[in-house]
């Protein structure tokens, strides 16, 4: 259309400049030369004029084209990103639609939980649960966060909410969010510690019964015989020789029996008092002269090695003594004739790694496993507390004593304890 209107806008001007000349050949006598000179530049002026308004016309052409294009160019642009603007709009209403959902059942799975939610922001409660509430009734958003005075501490990680028969027994957990805020989750594990509590009254109880059986057994045997001698020194006809022989029987059981019961009360009451501090050379060279001797009548060698003999230990001297003391007697009873006990011992870097192995014919499985028990024997002149009463003098001075079996024969204790290095 524009084009049209430009070659008819070059048309109109091309007939008045045709007009124009007409006029002037008119006006002027023919034959004048300054008529003639007169009609040759205005004729000159007309072309130039209409040259210069046809190429003003070609150029607002070409641009009315390119303005055309571009305007083109711009409404399928805009209706291009109207397309896109509405299919993001639609998909951002899936998702918030999705979110809304997602938080909906977020909430409904909260809400059946059994354990309290409460989420805090800069220690302030900013949202909770329903089971929130039923343990902690006061909660309240933008209140703060902090454990009940009347919570009693069970242990490090459990909380009694109050010493009534209904008291529950809550484990709180937190746990950090990705935007700063805290998660605080209160886990009622009420039916469960009680289980624990009664498991463990169980357990208990039936290894006092267990115990009360041990100390039956072992104290009947000697019991029924020194009841015996009691009798025979009872007769009228005995000599004196066989008087003094029924006593000296008889003290020897009553020994015994008191050196059991000693040793029941040592395993029961075993706890530290008055600790001191000893090196380690020093503690074990006494524990050796203590029973050299015994190992010296038996023709039993007992070696000692120590390396780094000058680090200390903080312990009761003769009770840690007397439980090494067990394990080496334990030793020089499976020990023949013409072996040796080893006991090699190594302080460094607040650990005292001390060993103690003997010739013997080790020892097997199914001891092995209950070997540290009370009462646990497979010598029918032994007690079964020697080594318990060890393992409670070693774990009391927060020690750990462990027994195996060696390669070449033998058996192994490996005892370990805290030192620390001298200034």
């Amino acid at each position: 259309m524009l084009c049209d209107f430009g070659g008819k806008l070059k048309a109109k001007a091309q007939a008045q400049d045709i007009r124009f000349t007409m006029m002037e050949s008119h006006t002027t006598p023919t034959g004048s030369p300054d008529s003639d000179a007169s009609v040759s530049s205005s004729e000159v002026k007309s072309q130039i004029g209409s040259q210069e308004l046809g190429e003003a016309f070609v150029h607002f052409i070409e641009a009315t084209r390119n303005l055309e294009a571009s305007q083109q160019a711009l409404s399928e642009e805009i209706y291009r990103l109207t397309e896109d603007l509405a299919k993001s709009n639609a998909d951002l209403k899936l998702q918030i639609e999705a979110k809304g959902r997602l938080a909906e059942e977020l909430a409904a799975l909260l809400s059946a939980l059994p354990t309290g939610v409460i989420i805090l922001q800069h220690g302030k409660v900013y949202a909770f649960n329903d089971v929130s509430v039923s343990l902690a009734p006061w909660l309240e958003v933008g209140s703060g966060w902090h454990i009940p005075r009347q919570w009693t501490a069970i242990d490090e990680d459990h909380f009694r909410t109050s010493q009534d028969e209904g008291g529950q027994v809550l484990r709180p957990e937190s746990r950090k969010l990705a935007d700063g805020r805290q998660m605080l989750l209160l886990h009622n594990v009420t039916t469960t510690f009680r289980a624990r509590e009664q498991a463990e009254r169980e357990a208990k109880l039936a290894a006092m019964g267990r115990m009360a059986a041990e100390i039956a057994h072992q104290l009947r045997t000697p019991l029924a015989t020194a009841t015996l001698y009691a009798s025979h020194l009872g007769r009228t006809q005995l000599t004196p020789d066989q008087r003094f022989k029924f006593a000296a029987q008889l003290n020897q059981q009553l020994t015994w029996l008191d050196g059991l019961v000693s040793r029941m009360m040592s395993f029961l009451r075993n706890r530290p008092s008055n600790t001191e501090i000893v090196c380690v050379e020093e503690l074990l060279s006494e524990t050796k002269a203590s029973i050299e001797a015994v190992f010296e009548s038996r023709g039993v060698k007992l070696e000692l090695f120590i390396e780094g003999g000058d680090c200390l230990l903080t312990v009761q001297r003769d009770q840690i003594r007397g439980g090494i003391v067990s394990i080496l007697e334990n030793a020089l009873t499976v020990s023949p004739e013409g072996q040796s006990v080893l006991v090699r011992a190594r302080a460094a870097r607040s650990r005292l790694d001390l060993f103690i192995e003997d010739r013997g014919p080790g020892i097997s499985q199914d001891m092995l496993e209950r070997l540290f028990e009370p009462f646990a024997t497979g010598s029918p002149k032994g007690t079964g507390l020697g080594l318990a009463i060890a393992k409670a003098a070693i774990e009391v001075h927060r020690g750990e004593i462990h027994a195996s079996n060696r390669p070449d024969g033998g058996a192994k204790f490996h005892i370990v304890l805290p030192v620390f290095e001298p200034l």
